[in-house]
C-alpha cells in the first residue's frame, strides 16, 4: 500500500503515482498527471520496501475507485490510496484485463460513507476465472508486445513534452533564435 508523506512541488525523478495518474483508458501510467514528487532520500528511505516493480497492477482504493494501470519502468512511489498487486502464478497482463472486466463489481464493494472506498481484502477474496496455461501464455506474449510499445510511446511523448517545455520559453523570449533560412527550408 502507498504512504502519506510530505511532497515536493518541484519536479524530481521520483513521482508519486496517485489516482489521477491511474485514470484514463491507456493501460500505462500517465506520468504527465503526476504533480507530486519526493526527494531521493525520501524515495530510498521512506519507501524502502514499498516501491512498485515492473508488472505490478496499481489500483485506486479511495475516491475514484478501481482506476488501474500496469507499472512499467523502475521509478515511482504509490500514493496513500493506491495499492500494488503483484501476480505470482498468473500473467499480470491477464489479471489486469480481468480486473478491468470486473471493474464495476469492484466499484460495488464501496464501503465509504463520506468518500467512496474499497478494502483490498474484498478484491483479493474474489474468485478469478483462469484460462488454460497455453491460452494464458499466448495472451501474455501478445499483450506484452503491445504494452511495451505503448510504454515506449508514452515515454517518448513525455520526453518531447519536456523538450517543448524547455525550448518554448527560450524561443518566446528570444534567447534562442531560429535562422529564417532554416525555417523556410523546412516548409
Amino acid at each position: 500500500m502507498g504512504k502519506l508523506l510530505h511532497k515536493k512541488k518541484i519536479k524530481t525523478p521520483y513521482p508519486i503515482i496517485d489516482v489521477k495518474a491511474l485514470s484514463g483508458e491507456n493501460r500505462i501510467i500517465n506520468y504527465t498527471q503526476c504533480k507530486k514528487f519526493v526527494s531521493y532520500l525520501t524515495y530510498k528511505n521512506w519507501f524502502r520496501n514499498g516501491h512498485p516493480i515492473e508488472g505490478d497492477i496499481l489500483l485506486s482504493t479511495v475516491g475514484s475507485l478501481a482506476e488501474m494501470k500496469i507499472f512499467y519502468g523502475s521509478i515511482g512511489c504509490i500514493a496513500q490510496n493506491v495499492v500494488a498487486f503483484r501476480c505470482k502464478e498468473i500473467s499480470n497482463l491477464y489479471m489486469y484485463q480481468y480486473l478491468k472486466h470486473i471493474r464495476n463489481e469492484i466499484i460495488s464493494y464501496d464501503i465509504g460513507s463520506v468518500q467512496p472506498s474499497i478494502k483490498v481484502t474484498q478484491v483479493i477474496k474474489k474468485n478469478i476465472l483462469i484460462p488454460s496455461k497455453s491460452i494464458e501464455q499466448r495472451f501474455h506474449v501478445l499483450m506484452n508486445a503491445i504494452s511495451n510499445q505503448i510504454y515506449k510511446s508514452e515515454m517518448q511523448s513525455v520526453q518531447l513534452q519536456n523538450v517543448r517545455d524547455t525550448l518554448l520559453p527560450k524561443l518566446m523570449s528570444g534567447e534562442i533564435r531560429v535562422p529564417m533560412e532554416v525555417a523556410e527550408q523546412e516548409n
